[in-house]
C-alpha cells in the first residue's frame, strides 16, 4: 500500500497539476473570447457612435445651408421691400410734383382771368409784379 501510495502520489500529482493547467488554459480561453466580445462590441459601439456623429454632422450641415438660405431671402425680401418703398417714394413725389404743377397752373389760369377781366379797368393801379411777361401785356385791348 505504501509502494502503491508513492506510486498513486505523483500520478495524482500530475493529474492535479494536469486539471490545474487544463482549468487555467480554459480561463485563459474564456478571458480571450470575453475580451474579444468587449472588443467586438465596442468597435461596434464606436462605429454607431461615428455613424450618429456623422448623421449630426450631415444635419448641422443641412442646418447651416438652411439657416444660409433663410438669411439670404431674408436679405433679399428686404432687398425688395426698400426698393418698393423707395418706388413708392418715388411716386408720391411725382405726384405731389403732378399736384403742385396742377396748382400752379390753376393759379396762373385764375390770375390771367383777373387780369383779363379788371385790369384794363386799372391801368395806373396795379401793383409792382403783377403783370410778369408781355404775354400778360397781350391780354390787355390796347
Amino acid at each position: 500500500m505504501a509502494i502503491e501510495n508513492k506510486i498513486r502520489q505523483p500520478l495524482d500529482l500530475q493529474e492535479t497539476r494536469r486539471q490545474q493547467l487544463q482549468f487555467k488554459e480554459q480561463k485563459r480561453q474564456a478571458e480571450l473570447e470575453e475580451e474579444e466580445e468587449f472588443r467586438r462590441k465596442m468597435l461596434e459601439k464606436f462605429a454607431e457612435d461615428d455613424r450618429i456623429e456623422q448623421m449630426n454632422a450631415q444635419k448641422r450641415r443641412m442646418k447651416q445651408l438652411e439657416q444660409k438660405r433663410a438669411v439670404q431671402k431674408l436679405i433679399e425680401d428686404r432687398r425688395i421691400q426698400f426698393q418698393r418703398e423707395r418706388e413708392a417714394e418715388l411716386e408720391a413725389r411725382r405726384e405731389q410734383e403732378r399736384m403742385e404743377e396742377y396748382r400752379r397752373q390753376i393759379i396762373e389760369q385764375e390770375r390771367q382771368r383777373l387780369l383779363k377781366e379788371h385790369a384794363a379797368n386799372l391801368p395806373g393801379f396795379l401793383p409792382k409784379g403783377v403783370l410778369r411777361d408781355q404775354r400778360d401785356l397781350e391780354l390787355f385791348d390796347e
